[in-house]
C-alpha cells in the first residue's frame, strides 16, 4: 500500500510530536522509531534527490530545441567590384520543428519520475522492516537481560537460605558451595546478556542516528494482536511497491516506444534567411524561407522498437514472477505467524505458568527443609528455560509480523489505527 496524502500528514504530525515531546515522558514505541528513522535516513534523502533529478529531466525533455544561427562571408561581392576582401553575404536562422516528439519525450521522462518514485517507496518499506527487526531484537535482548538479573537475584536469595540452613547444620558444606556457585554463574549470565543487549542497542540507535544512551527502555514484549485473515494480506500485496515499480517501468517503456515511433516520422526544420548579392552594380538583399525535411532512408528506429518490445516482455515476466513470489511468501508467513502466536500462548499457559508455580513451591520447600538442592536447581532451570523460550516465541512472532507487513507492502506509519498491527 502506497502512502496516501492523509498518511503523509499523519507522518509529519508524528514527526513534529516526536521532536517536541520529552523522550523520558513517553514510551519509545515502534511507530515513533520508524518516524525518527524516516527523518534521518540518508537512503530516503538520496531517493528524494533522484526523484527531483527525474522531475528536472522531465521539464528539460519538454523544452523546444534551440534555433541555429548561420553567418556566411565570402568574396563574391568583392570580385564583382573588382577588388579583394570578404563581405557578409548570408544570414540564416534554422528552427527544428520536433512535431510529435517534444510531448512524447516529456511523457516518457515523466514516466521515469514514476519509476523513481516507486523505487524510493521500496527503499522506505525496506527501512521500516529494518527498524522493526532491530526494535524487536532489542526488546528480546532487553527481556533476556532482565531475566538474567532476576535469576541472579533468586540465586543470591537461595544462597542466603543455604547459609542459614548451613549455620543450623541442616545442609552440608558441599551444598552451600553449590549454592554459591549457582549465584556466581547467574552473575556471569548477566554480563553475557548485557553484552548482547548493548550490541542490539547500538544497532538500533544507529538506524535512528542517536547515541545508545539517548534511548529509553523499550516496552516489554507482548503477544501480537489478532491477525487479520489471509485474504486481507493478499489484497494488500496487489499494490506492493515492487509490483507498482514494475508497472511503472512498463508504462515508461510504453512511453519510450511512442517516442521511437514518432522518431520514425520525417523531422522538419524551418529556415529563414537573408542573402546579399551585387546586382547591376548595387548591393541588394534577398530574403526567403525554406523547409528542411529529413529523409528517413537508413534509420527507421526498428532496432530501438524491437529492443523496447523485448524489454517490456522481460518486465512483464518479472512482474508476474514477483506477484507469484509475494503471494506465496505471504501465505507461508501468515501460516508461520499464526503458528508462532498459538505456540506462544500455549507455552505461556501450559509451561511457563506451571514452572513458576513449581519454582515458588520449591523455594518454600527448600527454605523449610522439605526439598533437597537438586529439586530447587531443577525448578530454577526449568523456569528460566520456559521464560526464555516464551520471550523468544514472542520476538519471533513480532519479527514474522514485520516480515509479513513488508511482503504485503504495508507501511507501519500509515496503519497506526489498524487492528492487526
Amino acid at each position: 500500500m502506497q502512502p496516501t496524502p492523509t498518511g503523509c500528514l499523519t507522518l509529519a504530525f508524528g514527526i513534529l510530536l516526536f521532536g517536541l515531546s520529552d523522550p523520558a515522558a513517553a514510551e519509545w514505541t515502534l511507530e515513533l522509531s520508524v518516524q525518527r528513522a524516516l527523518t534521518v535516513s540518508p537512503e530516503l534523502r538520496a531517493g528524494a534527490a533522484r526523484v527531483a533529478a527525474k522531475r528536472a529531466a522531465a521539464r528539460q525533455a519538454g523544452a523546444w530545441p534551440n534555433p541555429e544561427l548561420e553567418l556566411t562571408a565570402d568574396n563574391s561581392i568583392a570580385r564583382e567590384r573588382g577588388d579583394s576582401g570578404y563581405d557578409l553575404t548570408a544570414v540564416s536562422l534554422t528552427q527544428p520543428l520536433p512535431l510529435g516528439l517534444r510531448a512524447a519525450r516529456q511523457a516518457a521522462a515523466e514516466a521515469r519520475v514514476g519509476v523513481e518514485s516507486q523505487e524510493a517507496t521500496q527503499v522506505r518499506l525496506q527501512l521500516e522492516q529494518r527498524v522493526a527487526e532491530a526494535f524487536h531484537r532489542l526488546q528480546l535482548a532487553q527481556a533476556q537481560l532482565e531475566q538474567a538479573r532476576e535469576r541472579a537475584r533468586q540465586a543470591r536469595e537461595f544462597a542466603v537460605i543455604g547459609e542459614r540452613r548451613a549455620a543450623a547444620g541442616d545442609i552440608s558444606r558441599r551444598e552451600t558451595l553449590r549454592l554459591t556457585l549457582l549465584s556466581a554463574e547467574a552473575e556471569q549470565s548477566i554480563e553475557e546478556a548485557e553484552g548482547r543487549w548493548r550490541e542490539a542497542q547500538s544497532h538500533f540507535a544507529s538506524l535512528l542516528d542517536l547515541a545508545p544512551e539517548q534511548l529509553d527502555p523499550l516496552p516489554a514484549l507482548t503477544p501480537p494482536p489478532d491477525l487479520s485473515p489471509l485474504p486481507h494480506w493478499l489484497a494488500l500485496a496487489e499494490s506492493h511497491p515492487v509490483l507498482t515499480s514494475h508497472q511503472a517501468e512498463l508504462a515508461a517503456i510504453g512511453a519510450e516506444r511512442q517516442v521511437a515511433r514518432n522518431e520514425r516520422l520525417p523531422q522538419l526544420g524551418l529556415r529563414i534567411f537573408e542573402e546579399r548579392e551585387l546586382l547591376n552594380g548595387r548591393r541588394e538583399s534577398v530574403t526567403g524561407i525554406g523547409l528542411a525535411l529529413e529523409l528517413p532512408l537508413w534509420d527507421r528506429r526498428r532496432g530501438r522498437l524491437d529492443e523496447l518490445g523485448a524489454t517490456a516482455q522481460e518486465r512483464q515476466a518479472q512482474l508476474h514472477g514477483e506477484r507469484r513470489r509475494l503471494l506465496s511468501q505471504i501465505q507461508v508467513q501468515h501460516q508461520h505467524l499464526s503458528h508462532l502466536m498459538a505456540q506462544a500462548e500455549d507455552q505461556a499457559t501450559a509451561v511457563l505458568a506451571p514452572a513458576r508455580e513449581i519454582l515458588a513451591l520449591s523455594r518454600q520447600g527448600y527454605a523449610d527443609g522439605e526439598l533437597d538442592l537438586l529439586a530447587l536447581i531443577e525448578a530454577v532451570q526449568t523456569t528460566a528455560s520456559a521464560a526464555a523460550r516464551h520471550q523468544e516465541l514472542l520476538a519471533d512472532a513480532w519479527l514474522e509480523l514485520a516480515a509479513l507487513r513488508a511482503s504485503a507492502g504495508r507501511f507501519l506509519v500509515d496503519t497506526a489505527a489498524e487492528p492487526d498491527r
